[in-house]
C-alpha cells in the first residue's frame, strides 16, 4: 500500500471515529438523564446571567455562600425539622383520607354523586386559601399547617384513587359479587391490586402540593420552619436569605422525588415490567 493511500485510509478511519464519538456524546445529551443534566447547566448559568445583571437578583455562588452560614450558625435543621414533622403528620392524614374517599367514590355510586365534585372542588382550590383559612381558624399553632398540607393534599389522592377504582374490570367485579365474594376481601384482593399505581400516582401530587402548602402555612402564621425562615428574611429585606431558603426547599423537593420515589415506584411496580416481557 502505497504511503498516500495509507494516509487516506488513515483519514477515513479517523473520521469514522470521530463521527462515533459525535453520534455517542449526542445520544448523551439527548437522552433522559442527559437532558435533565443540561437543563440543570442551563438554568445555572441563566441565573448567574440575572445575577450578574441585575443587583436584586442574588447569584449561584452567594445562594450557596448564604446557606453554608446558615448551616454553621446552627438554623437550617431546627427549622427543617420543624417544617418535615409538619408536613408528614398532614401527609398521612391526606393519605388515609383521600385512599379512603377514593374507594368510597369509586365503588359506590350515590357516594360518587355526592363526594366527587366536592373532590374536583378540593383540586381547585390553592394551597394558599387553605394557608390563610387555617391561620385564620388555628393561628399559630401547630394544627395550621397540619391542616393546610392534609386539606390540601387528600382531594389528589382520592380523586387519583378512585379514576382507579373505575378502571378496575367490571366483569372481575361482578363476577366477585356473583360468587358472593366478601366485601372487605374483594376490596383488599381485586380493587386494590388494581388501584396501587393511581395511590402510588396521587401521592406524589400530594407530597407536592402538601411541601408548597406547609411553606405558605408557616409563612402566615409560624414563628419557626422553612416557611417562617423565608418569610422572616423576606421582611429584613434580605434577599440572599429569601432566595437561599427558597433554594433549599425545592431541592429537597426535587431530591426526595428522584432519589426516594422514583426508586420506589419502579421496585414496587417492577413486576409490571416483567410481565410485559413475557
Amino acid at each position: 500500500m502505497s504511503t498516500g493511500t495509507a494516509t487516506r485510509f488513515e483519514r477515513s478511519v479517523q473520521r469514522t471515529q470521530e463521527m462515533r464519538f459525535g453520534t455517542r456524546v449526542w445520544a448523551a445529551v439527548v437522552s433522559d438523564t442527559g437532558a435533565r443534566v443540561t437543563s440543570y447547566i442551563v438554568g445555572l448559568l441563566a441565573w448567574q446571567i440575572l445575577g450578574a445583571l441585575y443587583e436584586r437578583v442574588p447569584g449561584p455562588i452567594e445562594v450557596v455562600q448564604f446557606l453554608a452560614d446558615e448551616f454553621a450558625s446552627g438554623d437550617v435543621w431546627p427549622n427543617f425539622y420543624a417544617t418535615a414533622d409538619r408536613f408528614l403528620w398532614g401527609l398521612a392524614i391526606a393519605i388515609v383520607a383521600g385512599v379512603l374517599f377514593g374507594l368510597v367514590i369509586g365503588m359506590w355510586p350515590l357516594a360518587r354523586a355526592l363526594l366527587k365534585d366536592t373532590m374536583m372542588v378540593g383540586l381547585a382550590i390553592p394551597a394558599i386559601i387553605w394557608a390563610l383559612l387555617t391561620a385564620l381558624w388555628f393561628g399559630f399553632a401547630w394544627k395550621a399547617p397540619v391542616l393546610t398540607v392534609a386539606l390540601t393534599a387528600t382531594p389528589f389522592v382520592a380523586v387519583n384513587v378512585a379514576q382507579g377504582v373505575e378502571a378496575t374490570p367490571r366483569d372481575l367485579v361482578r363476577m366477585s359479587k356473583a360468587f358472593g365474594v366478601p366485601l372487605q376481601r374483594r376490596v383488599r384482593g381485586l380493587v386494590l391490586p388494581f388501584v396501587m399505581d393511581y395511590v402510588f400516582t396521587g401521592v406524589r401530587f400530594a407530597i407536592i402540593v402538601g411541601w408548597n402548602g406547609v411553606l405558605l402555612s408557616e409563612w402566615f402564621a409560624s414563628t419557626k420552619g422553612v416557611g417562617w425562615r423565608t418569610r422572616y428574611w423576606y421582611d429584613a429585606n434580605n434577599f440572599d436569605g429569601f432566595v437561599a431558603w427558597v433554594v433549599l426547599f425545592v431541592v429537597f423537593i426535587v431530591v426526595l422525588d428522584r432519589l426516594a420515589l422514583v426508586p420506589i415506584q419502579k421496585r414496587v411496580f417492577r413486576w409490571r415490567t416483567t410481565v410485559a416481557r413475557r
